[in-house]
């Protein structure tokens, strides 16, 4: 099923659920249970061979001996039965007990952390949900539940609380109890038993998806096809129902901590992303250039720019953008305002104002004493993680602050290096307002393709849609820019304006899936190949004879010629098709052709043994276009 059929599916299913509610739970119970049909049939027809093996080898206990003369009569059916019985049953074993990775993340224990384990005991009694296994912090701004079966798919299963130390210390404490309340919801079902087991039930898909992914032998990859085939349409139908269930956590979690805390949690969140991607990373990221080792105290800085720079404006903003994005197909989790207007609530400038930082974040709360040692802990960590990067990017940052000095030394420039100090002047100093020297470029190069690219995405980043005439300028020039134009000018729209969102979306998907056409078919050359005179010039075409004729031990006749491609008949690739000598002893095709290979050819080029299937085809269009010999008669 391919992108537009899924959407589709889901668009109809949108429908049946709300018109009848009823019919579409029977849907989904009926598609989870052919999910449990399909990983029947997987098993079993991964120990057929085997259970066919067994049975060969009672028949020869029950008649004493007797049924083994007539096997071994059937010895190659005996050899036919046993390898794929191994490997089948390999692919079956490897699937029902291969061990999942364990969510990563540091443990916390509730000696270091009891009030934050209390509160987790008081949900689980007031929600009647399963037990929490681990609680795990991480460095990301994120918080989530992750079950991790203890033995392979069928295996009982843990279940991880996985906390990020950034979101609790954005937080206020009922704004992280609301966060924890909305993810353990999904555990404990208690809106619904259904709800629960399919949130479980598509986690395990999940992973059995990344798994067989990764699957090499004949036997796994047959139940991967299975899998493939079934999962969309799984993914599609239970869609919906993920859907809903985030608004039922919703719902469990304004019950836990209060409607109030539980829409603030959910504002709170989406400010603290946009500003770490906009404020935060870009003010570390500038302290490359001026110090050569990174800071020991990230978690700190964290904490002080949330406290300072993400005053009431900057909240104003951050929710407006946020209060325009709309629910799609392509996340589960529907948009802010959807969610808040469904415990009562709206994003706008009230709440803006009244969600200044918290004086004591929920991780000074949870974790009290613990919490100083572990943002050490983290620090040391990050530092160890960057410091090589950071160490070369510091250099490379001075190398380039001499250049650009040289460069605006000069009294005189050429558009090369105009465009090179708007580059550097990009990476050096981030902040720097590139229009007026990427204006003066493009008056004088109306058509330099980066120069518009990057004055398009500058307009965009500065809200200005006039950038988008600049990217529609670039995707003229150059069909390489398409993809980062449309994603630039997606990003814009996104959440301005859906429609034009859409269609900049599916410029991109439809260039996507044409390069991977194109990709795919550059990968290999069939027997039905379109085939044309080379067309290259004289000293190419003598390059390519002269490594023929050195390396042509075997080789009658040599030819080449230019393949065009169907999926794009402008696109082509080159073929260097032999011929090797009536009376060469034994098959020397393979030993020509790898021979061949190891060399360095001008072009791309295939090469191929006219006396092999399926390259005894060529012959015929090769006579007919009048191809003439490289070397040989």
């Amino acid at each position: 099923m391919d992108e537009r059929g899924f959407e589709s599916l889901i668009s109809r299913l949108e429908k049946t659920a709300t018109a009848y509610p009823r019919r579409y739970l029977a849907l989904v119970v009926a598609v989870a249970l052919l999910g449990f049909g399909v990983l029947a049939v997987a098993i079993l027809f991964a120990l057929l061979p085997a259970a066919l093996l067994a049975g060969l080898l009672f028949l020869v206990v029950i008649t004493g001996g007797k049924a083994l003369i007539i096997l071994l009569k059937l010895g190659k059916l005996l050899v036919l039965l046993v390898l794929p019985a191994w490997v089948m049953v390999k692919s079956s074993i490897q699937m029902i007990f291969t061990r999942f990775p364990r969510p990563q993340g540091r443990a916390l224990s509730a000696a270091e952390a009891p009030a934050l384990f209390a509160r987790i005991s008081e949900l689980r009694q007031k929600l009647n949900g399963p037990r929490i296994h681990h609680v795990l912090l991480t460095d990301e701004l994120n918080a989530s539940i992750v079950q991790h079966p203890r033995f392979g798919l069928f295996g009982w299963e843990e279940n991880y609380l996985i906390l990020g130390l950034p979101l609790l210390q954005a937080m206020s404490e009922p704004e992280a109890l609301a966060v924890v309340a909305h993810e353990y919801g999904h555990l404990s079902g208690h809106h619904g038993r259904l709800g629960g087991f399919i949130y479980r039930f598509r986690s395990g898909w999940g992973r059995m998806q990344a798994l067989s992914e990764q699957w090499q032998d004949w036997g796994s990859r047959l139940i991967a096809r299975l899998f493939r085939w079934y999962a969309p349409y799984f993914n599609a139908y239970t869609f919906v129902l993920a859907r809903q269930n985030e608004y039922v956590a919703d719902r469990t979690s304004a019950e836990v901590a209060g409607p109030q805390h539980a829409a603030n949690a959910l504002m709170r969140v989406n400010l603290a992303a946009q500003f770490e991607n906009e404020v935060f990373w870009p003010s570390v990221n500038k302290l490359v250039a001026e110090v050569p080792q990174p800071p020991e105290d990230r978690s700190a800085f964290w904490l002080k720019s949330v406290h300072e720079q993400l005053d009431v404006e900057t909240r104003k903003r951050y929710l407006e953008v946020a209060a325009k994005r709309q629910t799609d197909h392509l996340d589960t989790h529907p948009a802010l305002n959807d969610r808040l207007q469904a415990i009562g609530f709206a994003a706008d400038e009230t709440a803006a104002v009244t969600l200044v930082p918290p004086a004591a974040s929920a991780a000074e709360i949870w974790l009290g004493d613990t919490l100083p040692p572990l943002l050490a802990e983290f620090d040391a960590r990050w530092r160890e993680d960057v410091s090589e990067r950071w160490q070369s990017r510091h250099t490379q940052l001075a190398e380039q602050r001499q250049r650009l000095d040289a460069l605006n030394a000069k009294e005189s420039l050429t558009t090369d290096e105009r465009w090179e100090i708007i580059d550097l002047t990009g990476d050096v100093q981030p902040e720097a307002d590139l229009l007026p020297a990427l204006n003066i470029l493009l008056e004088m190069t109306p058509d330099h393709a980066a120069g518009r690219y990057r004055r398009g995405v500058w307009l965009l980043d500065k809200e200005d849609e006039s950038g988008i005439a600049d990217l529609e300028h670039v995707m003229t020039l150059d069909e390489g820019a398409i993809l980062p134009a449309c994603e630039a000018a997606w990003r814009f729209y996104h959440e301005r304006d859906a429609n034009k969102a859409e269609q900049f979306r599916q410029r991109w998907q439809d260039r996507s899936d044409y390069l991977d056409r194109v990709r795919t078919e550059f990968q290999s050359l069939p027997a039905d190949a379109t085939l044309a005179v080379h067309e290259l010039d004289a000293e190419i075409e003598d390059r390519i004879s002269r490594i023929v004729q050195e390396n042509g031990k075997h080789i009658r006749r040599a030819y080449l010629l230019r393949r065009i491609l169907k999926s794009d008949s402008k696109l082509h690739d080159y073929v260097l098709a032999f011929e090797t000598g009536y009376l060469t002893l034994g098959n020397k095709g393979p030993t020509v052709s790898k021979r061949l290979a190891a060399q360095e050819f001008p072009v791309e080029i295939f090469i191929v043994h006219l006396g092999s299937q399926p390259y005894k085809r060529f012959r015929k269009p090769i006579k007919q276009l009048g191809i003439v010999p490289l070397t040989g008669q």
